[in-house]
């Protein structure tokens, strides 16, 4: 009988922190997106795909990887022009820290281009800041806002570095 108090006093506390009522589910949010990047990140258009890691309701951690093109690469891709005597392609990446409540999120972190110019390697270093607006529900529009301004690295590129960009995709 003494076995039996012992096991039901440890095993209650433990059933009863399991029942408690929690305000924010972390695995109900997606944590997928896959966007399109207009202008930003050494590229003028980029494909993206983006894992979300939620600390808590308020706070959570993304990182990036992409791969984007500069105007004369697209275009040669649609048919408007002959092939350019240098490709450019890019493959952005980025870890960065996001504090906000609900949708609305400030971003903040590091963020890097790896640039490809004909034979030419190039790699650019920067700080990423902006604001999102992270749906709470999957299958919906992700919007970013953001600036990447270099630390250095976007002396050498002949394409445009365009600090500024816009983020549209979809969560999973």
């Amino acid at each position: 009988m003494k076995k039996l108090f012992i096991i039901f006093i440890l095993i209650v506390p433990v059933v009863y922190s399991f029942g408690q009522y929690k305000e924010y589910a972390p695995e109900r949010r997606p944590l997928n997106n896959m966007a399109v990047n207009i202008c930003g990140d050494a590229s003028i258009l980029s494909l993206h795909y983006e894992r979300l890691l939620f600390l808590n309701p308020n706070l959570f951690i993304a990182g990036k990887l992409g791969i984007g093109l500069d105007e004369t690469t697209i275009r040669y891709l649609f048919g408007y022009m002959s092939p350019p005597e240098n490709y450019f392609i890019t493959m952005p990446h980025h870890l960065t820290l996001n504090l906000g409540k609900k949708r609305h999120f400030f971003e903040l972190g590091l963020g890097g281009s790896l640039i490809w110019e004909g034979s030419n390697r190039n790699y650019c270093l920067y700080p990423v800041t902006g604001f999102r607006l992270q749906p709470m529900k999957m299958n919906n529009l992700n919007i970013r806002f953001y600036g990447v301004f270099p630390f250095s690295g976007n002396e050498d590129i002949k394409g445009h570095f365009t600090p500024l960009g816009l983020s549209l995709g979809i969560c999973f």
